[in-house]
């Protein structure tokens, strides 16, 4: 019966001691980064790839919804690309999530779509990203860090 006991407490302190997240959780405004490669099919169907950075600063609100903006190099040719970023974000109890954004050129033009999901380190404030999806023609292989600089979300410009 002691043993019963022992192993019940120790169960409810361990289950006590687990990080359960909530949106608030992430809400905030965080520098972002991402390096990797995005392959794409070029119009005669042979496939490109090419590696690509981006930087930035997002915004997340209270009800999920993203805002920012940010600026895009690839393969370090030819002047970086700027975007506004807007979306929305999702959290589980267990601290992934994913973040469904919009990213739309300044220089004109529709705007995108990439799909990342996250991991999100309660104890730094970070977000460790993977982009699962960039829309039919880009097929990604992107890592991300977004680093909460305020947990308030601000207006984020780039």
């Amino acid at each position: 019966m002691k043993r019963v006991i022992l192993l019940a407490l120790v169960l409810s302190a361990m289950a006590a001691a687990q990080t359960t997240c909530t949106l608030s959780s992430i809400v905030g405004t965080y520098t972002v980064s991402y390096l990797g490669w995005v392959s794409m099919a070029t119009p005669g169907g042979t496939m490109v790839t090419l590696p690509g950075t981006i930087v930035g600063v997002i915004s997340i609100g209270y009800g999920g919804a993203l805002s920012g903006g940010g600026t895009v190099s690839v393969a370090g040719m030819g002047p970086t690309a700027d975007y506004d970023i807007s979306g929305t974000a999702a959290v589980n109890s267990d601290c992934t999530g994913t973040l469904k954004m919009k990213p739309k050129p300044r220089a004109g033009g529709p705007a995108g779509t990439q799909t990342d999901r996250f991991i999100f380190n309660p104890v730094d404030r970070s977000l460790l990203t993977t982009t699962v999806d960039m829309g039919p023609v880009y097929y990604p292989t992107l890592v991300g860090t977004w680093k909460q600089v305020s947990a308030v979300p601000n207006t984020a410009a780039w």
